[in-house]
């Protein structure tokens, strides 16, 4: 997924070094009771919508950006579930950048179909929870969905 114009900046100051960075990530569930993931490639991982908090912006704000850029549609958030970070939320990217993210998670429905936006998004899924443990998800999503107990911890 694109680096954003700031994390480009940091990354010019301090190298590969670990990031603490803010997130949001957007719970969305169906009528049916199934949980909306993207993924960047159709082999790669799948993610909650969301990213990074910008500077000066606040969560709920980019909690809608997000969902525009990467789905195309409007949100309406329902609840604030939590804040979480710690271990299962630092990960090394494969080009050696290391980030620990807190993460903001909203409880959220959309507005219309999402479609992805084949940038950050080239494929999204409507997931029930009994068929979360056989995806890979991302790191940083496999520690969420299991802090919010949505799904087992791997």
């Amino acid at each position: 997924m694109g680096m954003s114009p700031y994390v480009a900046e940091l990354r010019g100051l301090v190298g590969q070094r670990a990031l603490l960075l803010p997130a949001v990530s957007l719970i969305i569930e169906d009528d049916q009771g199934r949980l909306l993931l993207v993924r960047q490639d159709a082999d790669g991982p799948w993610f909650t919508v969301g990213g990074i908090v910008e500077p000066d912006e606040d969560p709920l704000t980019a909690a809608h950006r997000e969902a525009q850029e990467e789905i195309g549609t409007d949100i309406t958030v329902h609840d604030l579930l939590g804040a979480f970070g710690g271990p299962g939320y630092r990960f090394r990217y494969r080009n050696g950048d290391e980030v620990s993210y807190v993460c903001i998670a909203y409880r959220a429905s959309i507005h219309g179909e999402p479609v992805p936006d084949m940038d950050e998004v080239g494929e999204v899924g409507w997931f029930a929870r009994h068929e979360l443990a056989r995806l890979q998800l991302s790191v940083l999503n496999a520690s969420l969905l299991a802090d919010l107990g949505i799904a087992q911890r791997g």
